[in-house]
């Protein structure tokens, strides 16, 4: 049985031929994050038993919540218990591999919850779709607020052996600005993106994110400030919503299309 989704109205994605599997967009607006998984759940048992299609959920989760994938470690999580009560933060342990990420207002989160044989992908190409999605998303805002991109600027990319989305700045370092979690039962997915737009609180600073010690979590406001000659302008998360699931079909048809950050050799 599916959750009901309350008002949320739902929306088609980008034409399609009879060739191409459709995927349905439900924009969730504002949202906790156990009703949203629950759902996830649900959705994907109704997917299992053919009595729903692929559907993308898109979601911005309010309170924000800290949640450890399967090689999450307990030392990787710094904040202390007080500090998680003041800020009224959960921690859950949940399916999707990887380690602890932070899910929160002014972060876009999308969920698709797609049968991989229907859509012809393997997870590895299902994974790159995720990622590639958040650079396409990424590049437009960062280039909204006039900041310089390619080679002489901000590249941004996936990154080879580093699950997400990444940017290398103009001084060398790199940053991931968008991770990726998902899990996969019989071929049909669960978990999936989530893209730092403007993170507020900014609780990567209370994990060590994906387990990366030493690597460094941004988001595209910090970016926008630091390289940008304007403001950033980046749509509601209710739009990037729409604009992610319509991109999502595109980039598992055309793999490959982004950079790659380092070598994969």
């Amino acid at each position: 049985m599916i959750s009901d989704v309350g008002a949320v109205g739902s929306e088609s994605g980008p034409s399609s031929t009879l060739d191409e599997p459709r995927l349905e967009h439900r924009p969730l607006g504002s949202r906790p994050y156990l009703e949203v998984l629950e759902l996830q759940r649900s959705w994907r048992e109704a997917v299992l038993a053919s009595q729903a299609g692929d559907v993308v959920f898109t979601v911005e989760h309010d309170p924000g919540v800290l949640t450890s994938g399967r090689r999450a470690r307990r030392s990787h999580l710094k904040a202390t218990p007080e500090e998680l009560v003041r800020h009224a933060v959960q921690t859950h342990a949940i399916e999707r591999g990887g380690g602890w990420t932070w899910h929160g207002p002014g972060q876009l989160v999308a969920y698709p919850i797609v049968n991989l044989r229907r859509h012809r992908l393997r997870v590895p190409e299902f994974v790159a779709g995720l990622e590639e999605a958040m650079v396409l998303l990424a590049r437009g805002i960062l280039a909204s607020s006039s900041v310089p991109l390619g080679e002489d600027g901000l590249v941004v990319g996936r990154r080879c052996g580093y699950p997400g989305a990444w940017v290398r700045e103009p001084d060398g370092q790199l940053a991931k600005i968008g991770a990726v979690g998902v899990h996969v039962h019989r071929f049909v997915s669960m978990h999936g993106l989530a893209l730092n737009v403007d993170p507020q609180p900014f609780g990567f600073d209370w994990i060590v994110a994906c387990g990366m010690e030493s690597e460094r979590t941004t988001s595209l406001a910090r970016l926008c400030t630091k390289w940008g000659e304007a403001p950033m302008l980046a749509p509601s998360i209710d739009e990037l919503g729409h604009q992610v699931s319509a991109l999502l079909p595109r980039c598992w048809a055309t793999p490959g299309v982004v950079p790659t950050l380092a070598d994969c050799g």
